[in-house]
């Protein structure tokens, strides 16, 4: 069985919950979906170039999203309010009922830099 190259990080902070990866690829992909969905993870970001088949993904249940931004730089304005947006949207529920503890997965290639 192939492992993820670094394992994912929680980051949580009062309804807001995350877990910061680095990218999958085709092979490994199954083992990174497993650990999504126990972390309810509704949402993934790819902030780096495409390393794996999103159409998995969505068939998991899990939306894509594609913020895809040069590694070592600050993501563009529009990155930015495509991010919040999202952040908006995902943890609204969480706020107003504590039992909803959905989680939005982030990853660039090793779960690090950006």
């Amino acid at each position: 069985m192939i492992a993820p190259t670094n394992k994912p990080t929680m980051v949580k902070w009062e309804h807001l919950s995350f877990v910061i990866m680095d990218a999958p690829n085709d092979s490994n992909l199954h083992i990174y979906l497993k650990e999504l969905k126990k972390h309810n993870v509704t949402d993934l970001v790819r902030a780096c170039e495409v390393t794996y088949s999103s159409e998995s993904v969505e068939a998991a249940g899990i939306h894509v999203h594609e913020l895809e931004f040069p590694d070592g730089e600050s993501p563009d304005p529009e990155i930015l309010d495509r991010w919040l947006d999202l952040v908006e949207d995902c943890f609204k529920d969480n706020a107003i009922d504590s039992k909803n503890n959905k989680s939005i997965a982030v990853h660039c290639v090793a779960g690090l830099g950006r």
